[in-house]
């Protein structure tokens, strides 16, 4: 290999070298490689071919993503935390209401007093009421069941946020006011491994929300409004239409949100 790349068979003297070593170093320390003017100097050498080799042969050991503060990190918003905080208990309330069929409808030995108002929503989409009870409706208590785990992937999401989270003056997604000045417009940062556990655990169950109240609506649809046809429209789209369409808006902005962040950290990365 050495004679066919044509490298000279005598290396220059220790002397040539342009950092000579006091005496008092060791051997090992001593640099005799030529100087890179030097005529005998090349860059394929077969001391660099071995260092090339071997490095190849080596595990990658390049270290990871530093966790420091001006690495990325995960930023949950004000206004994300707001609608978890908020909409997290109605959640559970109404799994419990789903799962703890008839006993939570009206009649039921358990509606007084937690469940006492699901009696309207009830007498809205039958769903929730006696009809699709009696006619064994599963699609009730299949979404229910999907919101139980939607529940716990939202209550690990802002327990990592307030357990590791620090204020940040500003969320990621929608801005309201500046800096500190204006509430929504701040959040709290998690950095490191912990901040892109939170923001796939969210994203997650973002989406789940979204495409579950997305086929709610088109199930209704699809089966000619059998549930809800009963209802004049003042009612239809105020307890039917914009009560559910809550589960739509929230849930789309944070997937959205949480999406960009995700692309954000895999361009890093």
């Amino acid at each position: 290999m050495v004679s066919t790349r044509q490298h000279p068979r005598e290396f220059p003297p220790p002397d040539s070298s342009p950092t000579k070593a006091s005496p008092r170093k060791s051997p090992r320390n001593v640099s005799a490689s030529p100087a890179p003017n030097s005529p005998s100097f090349s860059s394929s050498s077969p001391t660099s071919d071995l260092t090339t080799m071997a490095k190849r042969a080596l595990p990658n050991s390049s270290p990871a993503i530093v966790e420091s503060p001006t690495g990325w990190s995960h930023t949950a918003s004000n206004i994300t935390i707001l609608w978890i905080c908020v909409s997290l208990p109605l959640v559970l309330w109404d799994v419990l209401y789903i799962l703890l069929r008839p006993h939570t409808m009206a009649g039921g030995a358990i509606q007084w007093p937690i469940w006492k108002p699901y009696e309207i929503y009830a007498s809205i989409d039958y769903v929730y009421g006696w009809p699709g009870w009696e006619n064994h409706d599963g699609f009730g208590g299949a979404q229910g069941a999907l919101n139980a785990v939607e529940a716990v992937l939202y209550g690990l999401y802002i327990m990592i946020v307030y357990n590791h989270g620090k204020p940040a003056a500003a969320g990621r997604g929608l801005q309201v006011g500046q800096g500190v000045k204006g509430w929504i417009s701040g959040g709290r940062r998690i950095p490191g491994t912990t901040g892109n556990r939170a923001l796939l655990i969210g994203f997650t169950a973002a989406v789940m929300t979204l495409s579950k109240t997305v086929l709610y609506y088109l199930n209704e649809y699809y089966s000619g409004f059998a549930n809800t046809k009963h209802n004049d429209w003042a009612t239809l789209i105020a307890f039917y239409g914009v009560m559910n369409g809550l589960w739509v808006l929230f849930p789309a902005y944070m997937t959205i949100v949480f999406g960009a962040e995700i692309s954000e950290a895999l361009d890093i990365a």
